[in-house]
Formats: C-alpha cells, sequence, structure tokens
C-alpha cells in the first residue's frame, strides 16, 4: 500500500517540494554522509586512514608532491629513495591526481584523510548515478553504490592508497559510455576522457587497463544487443572520440610512465611474476564468511591469517544481501538483459583472478597479451567482479519491487536457500580438501558472525518483500550496511591507532644525524631491518619501521636514502646497492664489505640498521635442533682479518656457529683457526676458540684428492650440497660448533682468525639460552671496523657511519672506459681488471659503449687536489654547483643518471657522460664556473603537449561537434 500524500502545512515545508524532489535530496545526503560516518575515526581526527602500504609507500610521496607543488615546482624528480628516481613517472606518488595537491595547503594527516573519504563518495556518487543510468530506481541504485563502494575489493585496498583512488572512477566511465550509448553528446566525450586521465593520473594503471575491458565488453553488448538508442555509427564515433581524447589527455602522465618502465626492475615480467597472487579458487568462501581465512584486524575477530598471500588478495566479499539480491535479478523478470551481461562480466572476472589456477594453463596463453602480462596480481580482477555484483543487486532489488506478490514471497526464500547450499557445499568442500581450516565450529566468531549477519540480510529481505514501503526501503540500505559493515569495520584500517602528523616526528636515530649534520642534501642514508625470511611476519611494516626511518617515510623527515619503496626503482641503482629489492631490502649483504664501493659512490654516509629480534617457534632455519637465520652470512676469516659484532645485551650460555674452511688440509687436527671473545655487560671477556676437526673442517673433506692428504678429522656436518667437477661426485659439507660457557651477558663478539694460511667462512651462527630455549641470530651483515663506526644504540636501532663514504661531488684525475658488465665488477670487488684497486676518487669509469667513451679515456687528467666543487643550490630537479679548477677536469655527481638530466656550464649545455655504472660526470673547463643540473625529461615534454592538444581538442569539439551532429 501506498503511503498518503503529504498536506502541505507551514510547518511541513519540505511538503512544498515534489516527493520525487525531496527523495532524490535524502539520497544525496545519504551518499554524502556515509563516508563520514563509516570512517568516523578519521573524520573526528582519532586516525589517519594510513594502513599497510598506504603509510610505508604512499604517504612519503604524497608529502613531497605537496611540497614541491608549494614551492612551484613541476613534481618530476624524487631525490629522496633509491638515490633518486623519477616521481612523476613512478605512477603510485599521483603526482598529476589533482586531490592529492591538498598535501601543499593541508597537513599530511589531514590531506590523507580528505583524499581517501572523498574518494568513497566519487565511488558512491558514480556507481549510483550509473544505476539510475540504467533505468534502476533509487533504492535498487543506492544498493548499488553502497555495495561496490564498501565492498570487501573497496575496503581490502584502502591500504594501497594509489589504488583506491583509482577503482573509484570506474563507474563514472561506464557512466559515460551509457551516456554515448543513448545520446552521443560531446559533454559526456568530455567527462569521460577526464574521468579516464583522472584515474590514469590516480596512479594504477592495471585498475584503468581493466576499466577500459569493461568499457569495451559495454560498448560491443550496446552495438550488438541491444535496441539501438542513438545511431549505431554515432555511438561508435563518440566511443572513439572519447578513447582518443582520454589517451591525449593521459599522455602527460602515460610517456614518462613508460619511459621509466624501460629502465626499471618492471620492464618485462617472467611469468612466474606475473601470475603471481593469483586468487586460490577455494578462498571465494570469504564471499559467504569474509573472515573464514582469519585476518580480522580487530576483535571479535581473533584468528590469524591463514590463506594465500594476504588479506587483500582474498577480499571478495559483497555481502550476504547482496548476493541473495544477486540471486533475485536471476529469477527476475527485468531487464534480462542487463542481468545477463553484468553476470558475464561478473563469472568472467572472476575466471581471470584464478589467474595461474586456471586449467589447462590458459593462463600461459593471456601472458603472451601485449600490455596484459605487464601486470601481475590477478585476483585485482576483483575490481569488475565486485561493480558487477553491485550493479547486479540493485538489479535485484528492482526485480523485487516489480514482482507480483507470489514472486515477491517466493524470492527471498530461493536466494537464502540457495545461498545456504552454497555454503554448505563450499565449507565442506574445503574442510575435505585442505588442512589450513581455522575454523571447526558454529560458535567461531569467524562463522558465527557471517551466520548473524544472514539471518538479519533475510528478516531484511523478507521484510521488504512483504511491505514495499518505504521504511522497508530503509531497513533494508541498513541491513545491507551492517552486512557489509561486518567485513569493512573490522578490516586493516581500523587497526591504525596513530596520526600520521605524531608518527612523522624524527626518532631518535634520525634526530642525532640531523643535529650532527647541517646540510640534509650532502648525505644519504641506508636502512637494514631484520630480513622478512627469518620471521613468520614480515617487516619493515612491524615493530621498528619508524625507529629505523624506513622510505619512504624518510622522504617527509627530509633525508634521503638509498633504500626505498617502488617496484619501479632503477636496476643499476638495484644493483650497485646490493641488489636492493623493490622493499629497501640489501639482498647482498657483501655490499657492506669494504672492498664494495657501491654504498660509498652512492654517498651513504649512515646506516641504520635494526637489531636481531629473538627467534620464535617459527622463525629462521631449523638445524639439529637450533634456530639460525635463513640468510648465510657469508663472513669470510682469512688470514689478519677479523670481525666484531654487537647483538646487544643478550643473555646465553651457548654459542651455536655454522662454518667451512677452505685450502685448509694441511691445518692438524686441533689446531686453532679462530679465535673468539665474548664481551659481557659487567666487563669480563668470555675467550672460546674454533679448532680444525673438532669444530669445523675443509668443505671438501670427502673430495677423493683431499681426503688422501687431510690432516683433520671431519666435524660434526650439518648442511650439505652435491657437487659435480673435474675431481669427481662429491659432497661439499658445512659444520656445526657448539660453545658452551657459564650464563652471561653477552653485548658483544670478537672472531679472529688465527692461522697464516687457508681461510674459514662462517655461514651461519646463534647465541642461546639452553635454560628458557631462546635463541638469538647474531648479526647477518659484515660490518667492518675499518669502514663501518658505531655511532650509538637508539633503542633496537643501531646507528654507523661509513668511513669510506665518498662526497655528493668531486674531480676524478683520470678517465677510464669499460664494458658496462667490468665497471659494475670493479665496484663490486673493489679492485679493476688489471688487479690495481679501484678508488673512485682517483678514477672515474665510462661505459665503452658511450660515442665520446674513447676520447674521455685519452684525456689525462691533471691533480685535482687543488680543485674546488661545492653546491650551492638542492632542489628535487635542480642542482647549482661552484666549480673551480686550474685546468680541464672530471666531474663526478653522486646523483643518479637518466635520460632527461641536462647539464649547463656557464649557461652552455654539455653532455652528461654515466659515470660509475650509474652517476653522472661531465667535463669541465679550467677556471671558475657555475654548473647546473635540471631535470627536463622529453617524456613529460611530449606528454604535456599531447595533453594540451587533448584539453584543444574537447574545447574545440564542443563547438563544431553539436552542429555536425545536427547536420549528420
Amino acid at each position: 500500500m501506498n503511503p498518503a500524500p503529504e498536506t502541505i502545512t507551514p510547518d511541513n515545508p519540505s511538503a512544498n517540494l515534489p516527493r520525487s524532489s525531496r527523495d532524490g535530496w535524502l539520497v544525496f545526503l545519504t551518499l554524502l554522509l556515509l563516508p563520514l560516518l563509516y570512517f568516523y575515526p578519521a573524520t573526528l581526527g582519532w586516525l589517519t586512514l594510513v594502513p599497510g602500504d598506504g603509510w610505508t609507500s604512499n604517504f612519503g610521496v604524497r608529502v613531497l608532491v605537496g611540497k614541491m607543488i608549494a614551492h612551484g615546482q613541476l613534481p618530476l624528480w624524487n631525490p629522496y629513495i633509491f638515490g633518486g628516481m623519477p616521481l612523476l613517472a613512478a605512477i603510485y606518488p599521483g603526482a598529476l591526481y589533482p586531490p592529492n595537491w591538498l598535501f601543499a595547503v593541508l597537513s599530511p594527516g589531514a590531506a590523507m584523510n580528505v583524499v581517501v573519504i572523498t574518494s568513497y563518495h566519487i565511488a558512491l556518487f558514480g556507481a549510483y548515478l550509473y544505476a539510475r543510468r540504467i533505468g534502476l530506481t533509487r533504492l535498487g541504485a543506492l544498493v548499488t553504490s553502497i555495495t561496490f563502494a564498501f565492498s570487501g575489493f573497496a575496503i581490502a585496498h584502502l591500504v594501497h592508497t594509489h589504488r583506491i583512488t583509482a577503482v573509484i572512477w570506474l563507474p563514472w566511465i561506464v557512466l559515460a559510455v551509457e551516456q554515448l550509448y543513448h545520446q552521443a553528446s560531446w559533454r559526456w566525450i568530455t567527462l569521460g576522457a577526464v574521468c579516464v586521465a583522472l584515474q590514469v593520473y590516480a596512479g594504477e594503471p592495471q585498475m584503468t587497463f581493466y576499466t577500459m575491458l569493461v568499457c569495451a565488453a559495454i560498448t560491443l553488448f550496446s552495438l550488438f544487443f541491444r535496441e539501438e538508442k542513438e545511431r549505431r555509427w554515432k555511438f561508435v564515433v563518440a566511443a572513439i572520440m572519447l578513447a582518443v581524447c582520454a589517451a591525449l589527455l593521459s599522455a602527460i602522465q602515460m610517456l614518462p610512465q613508460l619511459e621509466l618502465l624501460r629502465e626499471g626492475a618492471r620492464a618485462k615480467l617472467d611469468y612466474d611474476y606475473f601470475s603471481g597472487y593469483s586468487l586460490p579458487p577455494v578462498h571465494l568462501l570469504t564471499m559467504i564468511f569474509p573472515f573464514y581465512f582469519g585476518g580480522g584486524a580487530i576483535a571479535p575477530y581473533k584468528q590469524p591469517f591463514s590463506g594465500e598471500w594476504n588479506v587483500a588478495v582474498v577480499a571478495s566479499y559483497t555481502g550476504l544481501l547482496g548476493l541473495m539480491l544477486v540471486i533475485s535479478a536471476l529469477f527476475g523478470r527485468q531487464q534480462r538483459r542487463q542481468v545477463w551481461f553484468w553476470v558475464v562480466i561478473a563469472v568472467t572476472a572472476m575466471l581471470l583472478s584464478f589467474g595461474r589456477y586456471l586449467p589447462f594453463e590458459i593462463y600461459r596463453l593471456l601472458y603472451l597479451a601485449p600490455g596484459y602480462n605487464l601486470f601481475r596480481g590477478s585476483y585485482r580482477h576483483m575490481l569488475e567482479f565486485s561493480f558487477a555484483m553491485a550493479v547486479l543487486a540493485g538489479l535485484g532489488v528492482d526485480c523485487l519491487a516489480q514482482a507480483g506478490r507470489a514472486t515477491m514471497r517466493q524470492l527471498p526464500i530461493i536466494a537464502s536457500g540457495l545461498v545456504l547450499v552454497l555454503t554448505g557445499w563450499a565449507t565442506m568442500s574445503y574442510r575435505l580438501l585442505s588442512d589450513k581450516a581455522q575454523t571447526s565450529s558454529i560458535s567461531d566468531v569467524e562463522v558465527l558472525v557471517p551466520l548473524i549477519v544472514f539471518i538479519i540480510a533475510v528478516l531484511a529481505l523478507w521484510f521488504h518483500a512483504q511491505q514495499r514501503s518505504r521504511l522497508s526501503g530503509v531497513m533494508l540500505v541498513i541491513a545491507l550496511l551492517v552486512d557489509l559493515g561486518s567485513y569493512g569495520q573490522f578490516a586493516d584500517w581500523r587497526a591504525v591507532k596513530f596520526t600520521a602528523n605524531e608518527r612523522m616526528a624524527d626518532p631518535p636515530a634520525v634526530a642525532f644525524i640531523k643535529e650532527r649534520e647541517k646540510d640534509l642534501q650532502s648525505f644519504r642514508t641506508l636502512t637494514i631491518s631484520s630480513l622478512p625470511s627469518d620471521y613468520d611476519y614480515r617487516p619493515p611494516h612491524d615493530l621498528n619501521y619508524d625507529l629505523v626511518n624506513q622510505p619512504d617515510v624518510s622522504i617527509a623527515r627530509g633525508l634521503q636514502s638509498v633504500s626505498g619503496y617502488d617496484v619501479l626503482r632503477l636496476t643499476r641503482m638495484s644493483e650497485m646497492a646490493g641488489e636492493i629489492d623493490l622493499g629497501g631490502v640489501v639482498l647482498d649483504v657483501g655490499s657492506l664489505a669494504e672492498k664494495h664501493r657501491g654504498f660509498d659512490l652512492l654517498n651513504v654516509r649512515y646506516l641504520l640498521r635494526e637489531r636481531r629480534r629473538e627467534f620464535g617457534p617459527q622463525d629462521g632455519l631449523p638445524l639439529d635442533g637450533i634456530r639460525f637465520a635463513k640468510t648465510p652470512l657469508h663472513l669470510l676469516l682469512a688470514p689478519g682479518k677479523r670481525f666484531v659484532t654487537e647483538p646487544g645485551e643478550v643473555t646465553t650460555n651457548e654459542l651455536a656457529i655454522v662454518s667451512l674452511l677452505s685450502d685448509s688440509a694441511g691445518i692438524p687436527d686441533g689446531t686453532p683457526v679462530v679465535k673468539i671473545k665474548l664481551h659481557t655487560t659487567d666487563n669480563r671477556i668470555i675467550e672460546r676458540e674454533l679448532q680444525a676437526g673438532r669444530d669445523t673442517s675443509e668443505w671438501a673433506w670427502d673430495r677423493p684428492d683431499v681426503r688422501r692428504v687431510i690432516r683433520h678429522k671431519r666435524a660434526q656436518v650439518v648442511e650439505s650440497t652435491e657437487v659435480k667437477d673435474a675431481a669427481g661426485n662429491y659432497q661439499s659439507h658445512s659444520y656445526l660448533a657448539r660453545l658452551s660457557f657459564d650464563r652471561a651477558v653477552i653485548d658483544r663478539l670478537e672472531f679472529e682468525y688465527v692461522q697464516k694460511n687457508a681461510q674459514l667462512q662462517i655461514v651461519r651462527a646463534s647465541l642461546l639460552d639452553t635454560t628458557n630455549g631462546t635463541t638469538w641470530p647474531l648479526d647477518d651483515l659484515p660490518l667492518e671496523s675499518d669502514k663501518w663506526r658505531k655511532l650509538g644504540t637508539f633503542g633496537d636501532v643501531w646507528l654507523y657511519e661509513n668511513l669510506k663514504a665518498l662526497p655528493r661531488a668531486w674531480f676524478a684525475p683520470r678517465v677510464e672506459a669499460l664494458p658496462e658488465a667490468e665497471i659494475l665488477l670493479a665496484i663490486k670487488e673493489g679492485r679493476l681488471k688489471n688487479g690495481s684497486a679501484f678508488d673512485p676518487l682517483n678514477t672515474a669509469l665510462v661505459e665503452t659503449a658511450g660515442d665520446d667513451a674513447g676520447s674521455l679515456a685519452l684525456l689525462k687528467r691533471g691533480d685535482p687536489a687543488n680543485a674546488e666543487v661545492s653546491i650551492t643550490g638542492y632542489e628535487p630537479q635542480r642542482i647549482e654547483l661552484r666549480t673551480r679548477n686550474s685546468q680541464e677536469g672530471f666531474l663526478v655527481l653522486s646523483e643518479i643518471y637518466l635520460r632527461g638530466w641536462e647539464a649547463r656550464v656557464d649557461y652552455r649545455e654539455t653532455p652528461i657522460h654515466r659515470t660509475d655504472y650509474t652517476l653522472r660526470g661531465i667535463v669541465v673547463p679550467a677556471g671558475e664556473h657555475r654548473i647546473e643540473f635540471t631535470y627536463r625529461p622529453k617524456s613529460f615534454k611530449n606528454g604535456a603537449m599531447a595533453s594540451g592538444i587533448g584539453v584543444l581538442v574537447l574545447i574545440v569539439g564542443s563547438f563544431l561537434w553539436p552542429r555536425w551532429m545536427h547536420i549528420t
């Protein structure tokens, strides 16, 4: 029964408005208030919406973008991570995305909250308007917008700021395509092109690629399976114009991005990387039980995550009520073509999300598809799936509204029954096929909460089916919010308990560095966290993340670093810096050795090193009942060498060492090879030694020719590998030594090699406390005292100074041209191919492949002892220097070489030579000079020109298109 019409009275002014107008305003206010209420802790300023990667990789770069814009600078270059890399081209910072410009005027925490919360506003309004455009009622459109904006995918990916700011434009772009199907107007060509460009600017090209797939599907569907609204050829021309204008507007971002992609670590993906983060089909259980595999961030959820990958990968929840509404749409009679189109999109997206789990190696065929094979993480197809499910849920509401009374009573029963059958089948299948299931009874909150939500959803759906009134519609929306909130209100963002403005404060080690240094642009830092492979959680997101000043947050603190967090880091810099990975982890710890000149050349003056932590029962590598670090030490002790490590005050009574000798066949049994001193906190020294035959042995002890002459026994073997070489087939071994002593608190250990020949390699080492079973792995870094001087301890952080660090700029008296591979080897070994030591202050290495490498190599520079160089101006993409040299010289600048940097000596452009593998070098004439380096990449210039053309096309088209359409 319809409610009685409202009476117009002075006390009821809203009754003066038509009901449709009042309902429209109510929907508008609802959509406006929902994100503010949903994220109320952030709205009230209690926390900043930066969980996970939001803090570690998104926040700092946005702060930098804001600072540069506030100073009137184009945000093109980021000098703060990985020794320097493009900023705009890196995509994820969203340098051109207008909401990010709020960082120029608001405090960082406030700006981040506004960017995130308004993103959900954009998603809500876009999905609502699209649903209305395809004919849904206000209630159906409201259900669509809420289901999409607060779906599991949208909330789980709040941890990826760049991703959530990109996905929100999907409904607006499909809205533009839909509008062109109805009327090929230039206004919607313009709006669609602008929305595509905004999605590109937001920082997640994969989301744009998936959006384009959906738009292509809608276009084909409209052309071949829908009645003709606009003349088909006009629709096609309008769609093409939208695509062209969108490409032109996006060029200012896309061209620099493609240029960086060719230079970076993502130039090409192998299949294993491409197929990573595929969604295991069994994880679709989260469509019903969102925390079935654990991972709820706050109480009452308590199970740790036990599924594949991480919580964001398995987030496919669109609500139990949403699922029942989708089933209602399948059984309804309205808009059948729209229903089946979105069913096809949902099913296709789901199958694509399975990635490498698809049968018959189908995904390998997709790996061959150009463009598609540049993206990993097929689970992200849950974007299209979530939007399709949201549209279907809205269609389900309208199917209920337009069905007969009998059907209205049957559909909720059918929908809820199918959900129960699906739940039972999926749960039993998973329990039979897997031993990973965490939940085992109905009393577990991970199962109990969804069951309660299911009951609420069934009641709300039944009530609306019976009443079909405004009240029942309101109750349906409330039930949907409760349903989706049972996941979203317990996701990772709720575990954030800090505001960004407070957390940006300098940690003690950073404060110490800033007190010590006057010029923060004259040096770089390096951060070393405990290796994630050794622990059952993953640093750097945990524990001491702030104390060690992990990038990218260090950007906000003003310290430049060779660490970082960006998948598009430059390959050459990574190779030079110990194969540093996308998260800033130095994989080759040998790069910290004295002979390796990589970090010296990169101007790394300070090392912030996280103290190793006690191993838990699942951490590390178990060997003979002792837990060691999984990553080998590779600590080499040779005649005259000693090594010092400081584990921090550790209570222990045993030292376990895995080691091996080489070239040691002549060392007699029982001979001491290494003297060990353990320094206690009460100033005692405990002395122990490693003896040949008892504690360690020759690695090739079992090789036939060695076994015939070796003079010491074989110690306890703990690790072995097969060897096949000219000497035959045999095993190489490493050996376990366990050195006991009275229980003490140890804060320093010294290892000194005492033989005059052979050498010993310590592979692993741990301190044990056998009284309580605790284990502490020893330092995995070869921090030789001749190179790294410890400056202090700041909680769980040790701060070291690199005594071999080179300045930011210097004159090299000699230039030598070598092949690329030989230059990298010289840096790693600290020695040139002819055997002479490589001193970067004396010799600059350029590549033989360079056009003028030969002429540079012939230049014999004079002694630059009296040459002077100083940096007089430093901005992210502009560096000014003053030099004075009595004769022509070669200036090396410890800044990353990349096309787009230009150099001018006294305003005259001069070539920049790739020097020392990844730095910059220029020839400077004799005398006093002003030198300026500026970053002006051609890709940005060309992209800006193309985007300018795009703007011009949109302006001209607004005048010409209507006339042309009218004539045709």
